[in-house]
């Protein structure tokens, strides 16, 4: 645990020192596209960090509610269910990305961006084969 809250601690310290670097950097003069990225990543990486520590301290607080939701996380039904609403998700991401294609035509985009899309959709379509191929191997 000492670990954890270790490592959620630096990451709380590296997002304000990026978050700062851009306030610091907008007055040198820098793009704002690099003071953007250094704001928002350094104000994802402090919430994330700040999110995880509470999250232990409510742990702390209450190990028998932090113990029942252990073994909800590793019960077979709802590993099932994630795993299932991945797979669906991961669908109808391939399909969004095929619509893409296609209005990326209709629009008159740049060949590159519907070329970018379909191989998307290709190696999807790939490694899902390669997976169930492996899969059915181990099982």
């Amino acid at each position: 645990m000492k670990g954890k809250k270790a490592l959620y601690i630096a990451l709380v310290i590296a997002g304000v020192c990026l978050a700062a670097a851009a306030l610091i950097l907008r007055e040198a003069r820098v793009p704002d596209s690099v003071g953007g990225a250094l704001m928002g990543s350094g104000s994802g990486l402090a919430a994330m960090g700040l999110a995880q520590l509470l999250t232990l301290r409510a742990e702390r607080k209450d190990p028998v509610q932090a113990r029942k939701k252990e073994i909800e996380v590793h019960d077979e039904r709802n590993v099932a269910i994630r795993r299932r609403a991945k797979a669906l998700a991961g669908d109808v991401l391939q399909w969004a990305v095929m619509a893409a294609a296609w209005v990326s035509i209709g629009f008159g985009a740049p060949l590159w961006v519907t070329l970018a899309a379909v191989v998307v959709f290709v190696l999807k379509s790939v490694l899902e084969v390669y997976l169930v191929v492996r899969y059915q191997r181990e099982m």
